[in-house]
């Protein structure tokens, strides 16, 4: 076992301000022998504690086959365990049984028959599944989890899925986090996948909503033309062919490979004692057998050698969009990237430096002159997106239809502007903004107790949370050079695709 205290202080220099603003980040971190990573970050006052679980799993940790299955996971935490969410498991694990056995069947004559199968077998089968489920109802306390946490006083309730992570939230009074500890413990130790294929049946109908909202499949298809081999190249909801065919077996050998205490990070925000933390941490957390050591993915993004272009034509407005293939978190170009996306870009969004939306205000260069001065675009951005294990820097704009522009001539604009940048990089007072921007919004983004644990718990699974301060201290180090360097680097056409997409008449 491990415990460490670290206190490190960041100065935030915006130009408007007369004294730097002090900020101390103060983390306690204890290691089970199971390898499970407490952080603790203390904030006196309000008697309340914001409890996140991260795991260091996400989309890209998916397979061809069994894509969307981290995020159907996440939705199957919240159906019970072995313990919660049932009235009587052998009786409930014994239809469970019956209905596996039966979808089995049916998924091999329906997936494995390349004429799909026979159709009046899967239809007896299918309604014995049915009647087999509605007996199984009379079993299932629906919801469970949810309301025990909110009769506890728990808010905010939720989690999220992405590439690289799955996280779950929840904030609690100081006096019930033991509660949260017992209740996550559980989900990671008695996992049980009952309702699996309904609830199947519920993340395909969310994808079919994703499928009606315009342009929504056109950019799905440009991320898998520009990620050709890394697994960025799907979305985190999965192909629909990969969630019809996932099995209950396939979500059984992904929670055992990757929801092991080894591979997660729980953080505690808000007003607590330490020790105590700590101890019910080892009493709970503790009983977890640590699971076998896992692998980075191996498949990253090869050199492009070849420009990219992808048409598509739809009910979604007209616009352009081009990107470029750009180093991993941590790359020490990843600092100038984010500069000059913000010193480009149209302003708005962004998260600070990680994953840094240009610009701010309307005031990015782009911004001012295709909207502002020539009138040829609605809206322009710039993004740097430097994720775990690749990255993209993309351009975004939608041009004035009524002045006749076609995304075509905004493409050209953005290439005029990225040629001067490689020469001229930019002006001492845009690399200054940029970075002043971008300190302010990590610091903001720090702010509250849930953007602090989401902020430091994601960091630790990757380069750990110092990396955060390190980060910060390599871009308020970005030159001139740096921009110009990583400009002509990155931006050339053989490195880059373009996705013009236009709005079809009568749509």
């Amino acid at each position: 076992m491990k415990r460490t205290a670290i206190a490190l202080t960041v100065f935030l220099g915006m130009l408007s301000l007369a004294v730097a603003a002090e900020v101390t980040l103060d983390v306690k971190e204890h290691v089970l022998d199971n390898g499970l990573k407490i952080l603790m970050i203390q904030k006196p006052g309000v008697p309340r504690v914001v409890c996140h679980v991260y795991f260091k799993v996400g989309s890209i940790n998916e397979r061809p086959g069994i894509t969307g299955i981290a995020h159907l996971h996440e939705h199957m935490m919240f159906k019970g365990t072995k313990l919660m969410g049932i009235t009587d498991f052998e009786a409930d694990a014994a239809l469970d049984r019956r209905i596996d056995g039966l979808m089995d069947n049916i998924y091999r004559e329906r997936f494995w028959n390349p004429e799909g199968g026979d159709k009046d077998k899967i239809a007896q089968w299918q309604k014995e599944v049915d009647e087999l489920v509605q007996a199984e109802k009379k079993y299932v306390i629906k919801d469970e989890l949810w309301e025990l946490y909110m009769k506890n006083g728990g808010t905010e309730l939720n989690a999220s899925t992405s590439n690289e992570t799955t996280g779950y939230y929840v904030t609690l009074p100081s006096n019930k986090v033991e509660l949260q500890m017992w209740l996550e413990s559980d989900r990671m130790l008695n996992a049980y996948f009952r309702e699996f294929y309904s609830e199947k049946d519920v993340v395909m109908e969310e994808r079919r909503l994703r499928e009606n909202r315009p342009g929504y499949l056109f950019g799905e298809q440009v991320d898998a033309a520009f990620f050709a081999a890394s697994p960025y190249h799907w979305d985190v909801i999965g192909w629909m062919d990969d969630l019809r065919k996932t099995t209950k077996q396939d979500m059984i050998d992904f929670h055992d490979t990757y929801y092991v205490p080894n591979n997660a990070v729980v953080i505690y925000v808000g007003d607590f004692d330490p020790d105590a933390i700590v101890a019910m941490a080892e009493k709970y957390f503790g009983r977890i057998p640590k699971g076998p050591a896992l692998e980075p993915i191996r498949t990253s993004e090869p050199p492009q050698y070849s420009e990219k272009r992808i048409y598509g034509e739809g009910p979604a407005p007209t616009s352009l969009r081009m990107m470029f293939h750009t180093p991993p978190e941590g790359h020490p170009d990843t600092a100038p990237l984010a500069v000059l996306a913000d010193a480009l870009g149209s302003g708005g969004g962004g998260g600070g430096f990680r994953g840094r939306r240009g610009g701010g205000g309307g005031s990015g260069r782009l911004y001012k002159t295709l909207v502002k001065e020539k009138e040829m675009a609605v809206s322009v951005s710039a993004f740097s997106r430097p994720q775990w294990y690749v990255g993209a820097f993309q351009f975004s704009a939608t041009p004035r239809l009524d002045k006749g522009v076609k995304p075509e001539d905004l493409e050209r604009e953005i290439w005029a502007e990225v040629e001067k940048i490689k020469t001229e990089g930019l002006t001492p007072e845009e690399i200054q903004k940029a970075q002043n921007r971008s300190e302010a919004m990590f610091l903001r983004s720090l702010d509250s107790t849930r953007g602090l644990a989401s902020r430091v718990g994601r960091a630790e699974l990757n380069r750990g949370w110092r990396s955060l301060l390190e980060d910060l201290e390599a871009l308020k180090k970005v030159t001139n050079e740096d921009v110009k360097r990583v400009a002509a680097q990155y931006f050339v056409k053989d490195n880059s695709l373009a996705a013009i997409y236009t709005r079809k008449r009568g749509r």
